[in-house]
């Protein structure tokens, strides 16, 4: 491989790794996740953004004053790992509010974590994200009882839910869905009729982003990744908050630079290309190209008449 290549490839790598973790780093905001959850979490279907703004990782709903919450999501550890298990790391880990199961006196969470997965067909090795999401739901109930609180009750485990958004490598049947696989009673022999509480303890969402749809929560992503302020406060308020603006920016210019080392890669590759042709008196076959506009100008921008 030439040095050239080598480094190109390095410096695509590097500014795309600085755009996901100002991605991951976006996501870690109440504001932005707040209309995630309103729009795919059951629990969240009947509550405002600004409700669940206040739900996120709150000790209490009635004890948060709306002024006092810090931007930034007070987060769960996001590494994770025991003698036995995998060590696995979080995107975003963070506890809610259950306003279906809480009250005055007693408050209930829920225990999220929530990804941005850009590779829906991962490779080396290749595996399903679907099983993915769902090992990470395990540990997220595994996780509350034992190490942390060195409690082996049963009783206290709370609903957890682990969020993939899906950005590339969609196949188009699955392109603009929104699917949860949860645990749901089967009467196998008889029936029974038990509190779903004690049952419906985990869910998994996969929602896989397609071309532009108006669905709100497709919506509101393309907003979030295309960095547009103007389209992410048509769901949420985030004029006056400074951390998440610096984010949105942040992430604006990364993606700027990614796109044009793009455009830049492209036009070494067609210089590349015209070079060859030139070399093997194949120019014959820039002739090929339909637009006439197009051929002048690459006669015009190569020398091509010379």
């Amino acid at each position: 491989m030439r040095k050239e290549t080598e480094i190109d490839i390095a410096v695509a790598e590097a500014v795309g790794s600085k755009y996901d973790n100002a991605c991951k780093r976006l996501f870690q905001n109440r504001e932005i996740i707040a209309p995630v959850l309103k729009e795919v979490v059951p629990e969240y279907k009947n509550s405002t953004v600004e409700d669940i703004i206040r739900y996120i990782d709150a000790d209490s709903i009635r004890d948060i004053p709306v002024g006092d919450i810090p931007a930034g999501v007070g987060q769960l550890q996001t590494e994770m790992s025991s003698a036995s298990d995998k060590l696995i790391r979080y995107d975003t880990h963070f506890k809610s509010v259950n306003p279906m199961l809480s009250n005055e006196s007693l408050c209930i969470h829920l225990h999220i974590d929530l990804e941005v997965q850009n590779n829906y067909r991962p490779a080396s090795p290749s595996y399903p994200v679907i099983k993915r999401g769902i090992y990470y739901a395990a540990r997220e109930i595994s996780y509350q009882l034992g190490t942390l609180t060195e409690q082996t009750n049963y009783g206290d485990i709370q609903k957890a839910y682990s969020i993939w958004i899906c950005n590339e490598r969609i196949p188009a049947r699955l392109q603009n869905t929104v699917t949860m696989y949860s645990i749901k009673k089967t009467d196998v022999i008889g029936k029974v009729d038990e509190p779903e509480e004690e049952y419906d303890m985990m869910g998994v969402i996969m929602i896989r982003r397609g071309e532009k749809t108006d669905a709100p929560i497709f919506d509101y992503l393309t907003g979030v990744f295309n960095c547009d302020k103007g389209k992410i406060e048509e769901y949420v308020d985030i004029a006056e908050n400074e951390k998440v603006l610096k984010g949105v920016d942040e992430m604006s210019g990364l993606g700027q630079t990614i796109m044009n080392e793009g455009i830049q890669k492209g036009e070494n590759l067609l210089a590349t290309l015209v070079g060859y042709l030139k070399r093997d008196g194949r120019l014959d076959a820039l002739d090929q190209i339909a637009d006439e506009e197009t051929r002048k100008q690459l006669y015009r921008e190569y020398h091509l008449d010379d």
